[in-house]
């Protein structure tokens, strides 16, 4: 062989080995993130309520998609509900996949409400608007409604309840907009952030449960539109 086809093999060689090396399941994977813009539809969201007996269990929860209220365009994921206990969880829930198995992931949350109450009101059990609470969090496991021994409907995840956080929640703020003195009920837009992220685990398969919701305090009807939730989910 001659010189000049030692070099032309060896070229071929190491073209070969970087396309090898920049492919393949040795390639890193980026890690999926979450967005939904309920522009459309509810994007597989499924809906739940949880913190009540059986004498106080709401009977008007609504999960529905919602053209957003004048002046505004455009449509809104709506949720509402009464609470007839002074506590009521209205939650929605989802399963996202394609993260390693049994890995901590820690998850900061973006979520985008139009709310029409008025901030600095009063309210029975507490503010119609500072009293009901923005939740998100995230489980392995499926976020379920199940009945304690002492006839109490709750959700199976350590939550927390109303402004307190738990190990798989956080409170990201309440339905208060801007306007200040129980002024008119304008509908406003409002985006509630992580403070900081939550700490998760996928579950064998590489599955995490994401919810959100209201949480509140106040004896009343709540309602809420949420325009959008982003989560960014980066590995431990």
């Amino acid at each position: 062989m001659t010189l000049r086809n030692v070099l032309f093999s060896g070229v071929l060689a190491s073209v070969s080995l970087l396309a090898a090396c920049g492919s393949g399941s040795d390639a890193p994977q980026q890690t999926p993130q979450i967005a939904t813009t309920f522009s459309t539809s509810a994007d597989g969201w499924q809906g739940g309520y949880a913190d009540y007996e059986a004498a106080t269990e709401p009977a008007d929860v609504v999960w529905e998609l919602r053209s957003l209220p004048a002046p505004l365009s455009g449509n809104a994921y709506y949720n509402a509900g009464t609470n007839r206990s002074d506590d009521l969880f209205i939650y929605n829930k989802k399963k996202f996949g394609g993260y390693a198995p049994s890995k901590q992931y820690k998850l900061s949350f973006e979520i985008e409400i139009i709310t029409d109450q008025s901030a600095d009101c009063v309210g029975v059990g507490g503010s119609p608007g500072e009293g009901v609470y923005v939740v998100a969090g995230a489980a392995p496991t499926e976020p379920k409604t199940v009945l304690t021994t002492g006839g109490y409907y709750t959700v199976n995840l350590e939550r927390g309840n109303q402004a307190t956080p738990g190990p798989a929640s956080q409170v990201l703020g309440n339905i208060a907009n801007a306007v200040p003195n129980c002024g008119p009920q304008v509908y406003q837009s409002k985006i509630l952030k992580s403070a900081e992220p939550l700490s998760v685990s996928s579950d064998a398969h590489g599955d995490i449960w994401v919810f959100f919701g209201i949480d509140s305090a106040f004896e009343a009807k709540s309602d809420i539109f949420y325009k959008s939730i982003k989560v960014a989910v980066d590995p431990v």
